[in-house]
């Protein structure tokens, strides 16, 4: 597929209808630029950040109908496709969520355009990288105009736009920029990973002191230095033995070598952890089925739970809404548990007719059969008002008396009649 202006393809012609300034409540500034202060290049952020969003791409945004509190049906739908498989031209689901996450992690923000055609149906959704962002004002309605690294300007209602924002406290509509406090741990960081670095050139080096027998002129005193260096200190001199005339001598200075401290490293290290709510376990793929629960509770779970809301409000009008029209994220939780804990599970759901045998065999790695989607229940449960007709098999219309044909069959019966 051949783009021939992305700008083009996404925001057709880039309208930019008369606004003025946004005058906010709290800030004098209206305007937005993300900047991660390069923190994204540091490796241990880029872990934590590629952490928390490969598992956020596992997610599974669906299109559902409510109706009291439950869940009525999936629709079957254009929006259910883009959610699930292909969100846009150039991205899949899982891509998509997972960008999302990055820019919501590294800038505080994270902006998606729902592209719609001319008739308002949904034919896109684009997580918005951008230079600049501008809050305009037209008519008492908020507007977004956009700045793009090319040059390009849209303008778009702030309405429009699916904004999900971390850290929401002192400004009026953006997520505060974690920078401010994320600076320091980077630094300190680098300076660890710097001198360990260090460490290890000077750990072999050779200290002293060329002492010189005779008095030599400066440039001969230079040029003796310089050989015995590039002869024996050079990098490249693997045999360790160096050479001098009887014009000088080598004194060799004994100096303590800071070496590698592991728990600088780790406190260093910890400290971009605790951050993003990540352990070297998790980060490292060492997790426990507890750590795991933690994790998805405390970190992915309120971003999804930030999303769905997000969408729901932005990708439906309030009629919609109010026919229960609603983006809702899930996560396979099963997926990550123990062998034995997805035993217990199986053996407390299958019988009650929560999961079907396709999930069952879902969740131990297998592919569904045929038939499989269809849940099944154990005959040994019954309602809690039907407990007595269940226990004496009556029926509750006829008191549990026998038709007369039935009677007259078990007379038959017993009378030995055949």
């Amino acid at each position: 597929m051949i783009f021939r202006s992305m700008f083009q393809k996404i925001f057709g012609q880039g309208a930019n209808p008369q606004t003025d300034q946004a005058k906010l409540l709290n800030t004098y500034s209206n305007s937005y630029a993300p900047w991660d202060g390069n923190a994204y290049d540091e490796s241990t952020v880029r872990d934590c950040v590629d952490t928390i969003a490969r598992h956020f791409g596992k997610m599974h945004p669906r299109h559902i109908l409510r109706r009291d509190g439950r869940i009525q049906k999936t629709v079957d739908d254009n929006i259910n496709y883009l959610l699930g498989v292909k969100p846009n031209p150039l991205m899949t689901s899982s891509e998509f969520l997972e960008k999302f996450a990055t820019q919501y992690l590294m800038h505080s923000n994270a902006f998606i355009y729902p592209q719609m055609d001319a008739v308002g149906r949904l034919v896109a959704l684009w997580p918005l990288s951008f230079a600049e962002l501008e809050l305009r004002e037209r008519g008492g309605e908020l507007y977004c105009r956009f700045t793009f690294g090319a040059g390009q300007r849209t303008t778009i209602p702030y309405a429009d736009i699916v904004h999900i924002r971390r850290h929401f406290n002192r400004d009026d509509v953006w997520g505060d920029d974690s920078m401010r406090i994320f600076r320091d741990d980077v630094d300190m960081l680098k300076a660890v990973k710097i001198a360990v670095i260090n460490a290890v050139k000077n750990f072999g080096a050779l200290r002293g002191i060329l002492k010189w027998k005779a008095t030599l002129r400066p440039e001969d005193q230079k040029a003796a230095w310089k050989e015995f260096v590039d002869t024996y200190a050079n990098t490249q001199n693997g045999t360790g033995i160096g050479s001098l005339d009887n014009r000088g001598e080598f004194q060799q200075i004994n100096t303590p070598v800071t070496t590698f401290n592991a728990k600088q490293m780790e406190f260093a290290r910890d400290s971009i952890y605790r951050h993003f709510g990540l352990n070297d376990n998790i980060v490292t793929g060492r997790y426990s089925e507890d750590e795991y629960i933690a994790f998805y509770e405390s970190v992915l779970e309120p971003i999804a739970v930030k999303l769905s809301q997000e969408l729901t409000e932005k990708l439906f009008t309030s009629r919609e809404k109010g026919w229960g029209n609603e983006i809702v994220m899930e996560s396979n939780r099963l997926s990550f548990m123990s062998v034995a804990s997805k035993i217990k599970v199986c053996e407390a759901l299958t019988p009650i007719g929560c999961i079907s045998i396709n999930e069952v065999r879902e969740m131990f790695g297998y592919a569904g059969v045929e038939g499989g989607d269809e849940r099944q229940v154990s005959l040994n449960y019954v309602k809690a008002g039907d407990q007595s007709a269940y226990q004496t098999g009556k029926d509750g219309s006829k008191g549990g008396e026998q038709d007369e044909d039935d009677a007259t069959d078990d007379a038959d019966a017993g009378s030995g009649n055949g």
